[in-house]
């Protein structure tokens, strides 16, 4: 497994001359924008600027690239980063997981990691942005070799919705601007992580189903379901889409997780949901 480690002034000094069409270039830079907070947006500018222009192609992602990827989205959505390097940051994952170059298999994606996408998907309205406090403190194991990591050429899966700008109030960085924006992006980019994970993660497929089970349940337990329903209901749809004869599973599925979500979430009056 890898780990989050803190990289030192020198290491983000290298990082800013590698090229990025290159695996240890690449990596190097995505390290570098997460541990170098003196420049962090010049890195990640720097990132952003070669995927728009397709370059980072070039370089074949390898299990270090998805490591440093995903830890510099948890940090992200964990640490006060700038409100522009968080967008940056949520904006460069989503674009580099729809890439075909990164629809390869054998790269494992942490327990941990993935509570904290859910945590982002499950947030209500009015916490975007906020910190996921009950994840673990410290580094955190968040992506390992698991087989090959050779890419494959296979059309990856986008997630639903785009990358969008703007800005919320909260501990992740993504303040001022607007916050339908930043919500928007942010759900955009943990549902990007969750489709890219079920597409190329077999083994996490289970869980992945039981975390999307349980996590709309929470979502029709309340009043107003939170934004994330809607992206969390689109994988659902693709899941379901790949469901063969029908079982009591999926009857339960029906009757206690999706009807739910239709019930009223209150009344305009004494007879009127």
């Amino acid at each position: 497994f890898f780990h989050v480690y803190m990289a030192d002034s020198g290491a983000s000094d290298t990082a800013a001359a590698l090229p990025l069409d290159n695996a240890a270039g690449l990596a190097s830079a995505l390290r570098a924008a997460r541990t170098d907070g003196s420049a962090r947006l010049a890195h990640l500018d720097r990132l952003l600027s070669t995927l728009r222009s397709q370059t980072v192609r070039d370089a074949v992602p390898d299990p270090p690239i998805f490591s440093e990827l995903f830890s510099l989205l948890s940090a992200a959505w964990q640490e006060p980063f700038e409100a522009e390097a968080a967008r940056t940051a949520c904006e460069l994952a989503a674009g580099l997981l729809a890439l075909p170059e990164f629809a390869v298999g054998g790269v494992h994606v942490s327990d941990d990691f993935l509570d904290l996408a859910f945590s982002r998907l499950c947030q209500p309205a009015n916490a975007a942005g906020a910190g996921a406090a009950s994840l673990p403190a410290g580094p955190v194991s968040l992506v390992g070799s698991s087989g090959s990591s050779a890419a494959k050429s296979v059309r990856a899966s986008s997630a639903p919705g785009g990358p969008g700008f703007g800005g919320s109030g909260g501990g992740s960085g993504f303040g001022g601007g607007d916050a339908d924006a930043a919500l928007k992006l942010e759900l955009s980019t943990a549902s990007e992580v969750v489709v890219w994970v079920y597409r190329w993660q077999p083994s996490s497929r289970a869980g992945l189903r039981l975390r999307i089970g349980r996590a709309l349940l929470r979502m029709s337990s309340g009043g107003l379901p939170p934004p994330g329903t809607a992206p969390l209901l689109r994988i659902l749809a693709a899941v379901i889409a790949g469901f063969g004869r029908p079982t009591s599973a999926h009857r339960s599925l029906l009757l206690s997780v999706l009807l739910p979500l239709h019930r009223p979430a209150g009344r305009l009056d004494e007879t009127t949901p």
